[in-house]
Formats: C-alpha cells, structure tokens, sequence
C-alpha cells in the first residue's frame, strides 16, 4: 500500500493485513518443501515488491518484543493464535509476524533490519531475534535436517548449543567436510563456512563451495536444508565432469538449479543465462567474460 493508504490503517485494518502475511508466509514454506526453487523465486518477487519493509514496520509498530520469555509460546505457535479469533491481539499477531518473516525471509528481513528498522528500536528487534527468533529456527532447522531423506551418503550433525553443523560427504575417496556456524543472532548477522578438514580436494576448489553455502545463507533467503542440498548436488556434477559457470563459480545456479546453458562459440566456456545477462548489464559490454570476444554463443539444451 502507499503512504497515505498506510497512515489510515486501523488496528482491525492491521490485524487483517498481518494475518493474509502470515497466510502468504505458510504457503511459500509449502511452496518451497515442494521444490527449493520456489523460495528464491517468491523472495525476488517480494523483494521487488518491497513487501517486507511494509509489513515488518506494520508489525512492529504493534508488537510487544521486549516481553519476558512467556511469550515465546504464542510467538511460535500460528494454530494456537487462530483458536479464538474473536479475541485476536494485535499485539501477539504482530509478533507472530516479526517471528515468521525473520524465520522465512532471513536476507530480506535482515536487509530491512540494515536500512529500514528505525534506530530507536533495531537493538529490542536484534535482541528479540537472538533470544527468541534464532533459537527456535535453528531448532526447527535442525529437525527438518534430521527427517531428510535426500542426503544419500552424505552425513550432517548439528547442535544448538555450539550453534554449529558438520555436513561430511565421501565421493571418489576424497572426504569432503564443512562446518557451518551460525552466529547467535542470525540473520542479522552471516553465517561462516569453514572447509579445512576437506581432504583431496585443492583449498580453491573446496572456498569455492564454501563461498556457495553462504550465498544461499546470507543473501539468498534460503534455509541451511536448501544450502546442504545444492552442496551436494553441484559436488555431484563437478565430479562427473561438468564445469562450474565462471561467473558465479558454481554449477548448478544458486536461484533457479539449472546447469551452466550458454556456451560461448570462441572459447567454448559456459554460463548461466541468467549470470550472463547481469554480466552484461553491470559491465556494459557485449563480450565474453574469459575470452573478451564480441559475444557469440549457442544454448546448450
């Protein structure tokens, strides 16, 4: 909505607009369970939108995050807070709110935390997230982590105490391992990825992955199942062979999944569409990255 529409929002206005969120935010959870690939998408919708921004001073504006830790009951729990609609708080609605979008939409909430949270109230929104919020979703995190299926011969083991997860992966006798540790108040702050008890793989090589996992962490909205996923997908493909697009250094596109497809006719190197347009766009240039050549390229199916 516009200033104007925004400066005559009631309360029962705003309990109706935090609640279609809290819908929204339910779907793109089940959207994103489905395929991971929904989520990068619905996140650079609302980016665009500026969706995060609105809501998140809405809710603010109401919320009660300086509360003891009773509290954290009604945060977390969305059923519990419908059971009686006709005695919804607009309070506990908001803080559900500021819960769940922190939860679900990590880097655009920590984006609005950066330049949109006003300054009087960015150190009770930081606490609430690294006493409250942070917590509970690494909890969360760590149970979705535990009923993966998907892993195969890949091990992962996390802890909320030491905020940390190992994720080891064996393939072609090299044993590749990755800590990564989550800072108490994540979002807000990255995540750090550390790839030295690798074994058989070139230190280049195994920065590059870890430079991966905190993209999708860090800037990329994604959760830390999402982050273990692509992992071990484009080690997968880097070891039967297909090379990593020389753009983003990874194999697989960290938004949408898809292999390096545009393969250039002078050099015979291949991008992402997607990384190659932006290339294109930031430098100016109509060239290839590597070769410097007018670009002339084929897609590759």
């Amino acid at each position: 909505w516009n200033e104007d529409e925004a400066a005559n929002v009631n309360e029962s206005n705003s309990i109706g607009r935090m609640l279609c969120w809290l819908c929204f935010l339910e779907f793109l959870d089940g959207a994103a369970a489905a395929d991971s690939t929904n989520r990068s998408a619905f996140s650079s919708y609302i980016k665009n939108c500026g969706s995060v921004q609105h809501i998140l001073s809405l809710a603010l504006s109401y919320a009660s995050i300086e509360n003891d830790r009773a509290t954290l009951l009604s945060i977390i729990d969305i059923k519990e807070l419908m059971k009686d609609e006709d005695s919804l708080e607009v309070s506990k609605v908001a803080t559900v709110v500021l819960f769940r979008t922190v939860e679900v939409l990590p880097t655009l909430s920590k984006n609005w935390w950066t330049n949109d949270c006003p300054r009087i109230q960015s150190t009770a929104v930081s606490k609430f997230v690294q006493n409250k919020v942070a917590p509970e979703t690494l909890k969360r995190e760590l149970e979705r982590i535990k009923n993966a299926t998907e892993f195969g011969d890949m091990s992962v083991s996390g802890s909320c105490v030491s905020r940390e997860i190992t994720a080891t992966y064996m393939q072609d006798e090299c044993q590749l391992s990755f800590a990564i540790q989550i800072p108490p108040i994540f979002p807000l702050r990255n995540v750090d990825v550390d790839g030295k008890k690798t074994l058989g793989i070139p230190e280049k090589r195994w920065k590059r992955w870890a430079l991966q996992i905190q993209l999708m962490l860090n800037s990329q909205d994604g959760t830390l199942l999402d982050a273990l996923m692509l992992w071990k997908e484009n080690v997968d493909k880097e070891f039967e062979g297909v090379e990593p697009c020389p753009i983003c250094y990874s194999v697989l596109a960290v938004k949408t999944h898809e292999l390096p497809n545009l393969e250039c006719k002078t050099c015979c190197n291949r991008f992402h569409s997607n990384c190659l347009h932006k290339w294109f766009q930031n430098s100016g240039k109509n060239q290839c990255v590597l070769c410097q050549q007018p670009w002339s390229g084929t897609r590759i199916n």
